[in-house]
């Protein structure tokens, strides 16, 4: 592995700029746990769910972007239009998994994962994401052409420290493989009860949000993931998954999109999976239609 792997990458300094932003907000986060910070807990117009740690994270992530960015924010409803645009921007999720960080806050390891994410899009195309676990104390990044990787940062130093390049090994078959998934309200109940009636997988479960699912899948915790309304915000994370090797494919029920030829969409249908198992899941769902 080369010292800095994004050395060679055009986007280099976007990383770098994704991953100091994605740092300060979670040396912030770290911080509120470690001294038993109070959560103060709102529910958003949409129903879900919003903390003073959400604001606050968002408002320091913000503070480190170039003065001017474009910026589309989960909790700044006023720049969600932007993802209709062809402008180039970064997209903004404060705390990804925030019920889970209600439910968990102050603990350390296991498999619950929560924390800021932070990714850049580059004409429509994806190709830049970081993402700090707070239970984990890793952080993960993706560079569109260069791999994703992990490492464990020591905040009184400074940056991400060493990294590991994520190379899950290869699943070549369904029944071998851990299913994530969120139950929404486009048919993902529908979609496992169907695998699971066909004996189809090995287990299915859910930990944490939606950066924690795509850096599990990106370890090789897990196989295969589906959730059919991830937010834009969210959708950063998916990056993580592609560069470790995985195929991202988009309205998998319809015309399957590759993650490449996909245009972020208010609302993002998709499957996560190992390239391995790809024709099984197409023929199941195939039958499922």
């Amino acid at each position: 592995m080369k010292a800095s792997p994004f050395t060679d990458s055009p986007y280099r300094e976007i990383a770098q700029l994704a991953e100091a932003a994605v740092l300060d907000a979670a040396a912030y986060l770290e911080h509120a746990a470690s001294s038993g910070a109070q959560l103060e807990v709102n529910v958003k117009a949409d129903k879900t769910m919003v903390m003073n740690l959400d604001l606050e994270s968002q408002r320091r992530i913000l503070a480190l972007l170039p003065k001017g960015s474009k910026v589309v924010a989960e909790e700044d409803e006023g720049s969600h239009g932007l993802i209709h645009s062809a402008e180039s921007y970064f997209l903004v999720d404060p705390l990804d998994g925030t019920t889970s960080c209600k439910r968990f806050f102050g603990h350390k390891g296991g498999h619950v994962g929560y924390g800021p994410l932070v990714g850049y899009v580059h004409k429509e195309e994806l190709v830049v994401a970081s993402f700090y676990n707070v239970p984990l104390g890793k952080i993960f990044t993706a560079v569109a052409g260069e791999g994703a990787f992990s490492s464990t940062p020591d905040f009184s130093k400074g940056g991400a420290g060493e990294r590991t390049r994520l190379q899950p090994p290869q699943c070549n078959a369904l029944v071998s493989a851990g299913v994530l998934f969120f139950i929404g309200h486009n048919g993902e109940s529908r979609v496992i009860q169907h695998f699971r009636n066909n004996n189809a997988l090995e287990n299915m479960y859910r930990f944490g949000g939606f950066a924690n699912d795509c850096s599990r899948l990106a370890q090789g915790c897990e196989q295969l993931s589906m959730q059919f309304t991830v937010k834009p915000w969210d959708f950063s994370a998916v990056l993580l998954a592609a560069e470790a090797g995985l195929e991202v494919w988009l309205d998998p029920l319809g015309q399957r999109i590759p993650l490449k030829e996909w245009k972020i969409q208010p609302n993002n249908p998709l499957m996560i999976m190992q390239p391995g198992i790809r024709d099984e899941v197409f023929a199941l769902l195939d039958r499922l239609q």
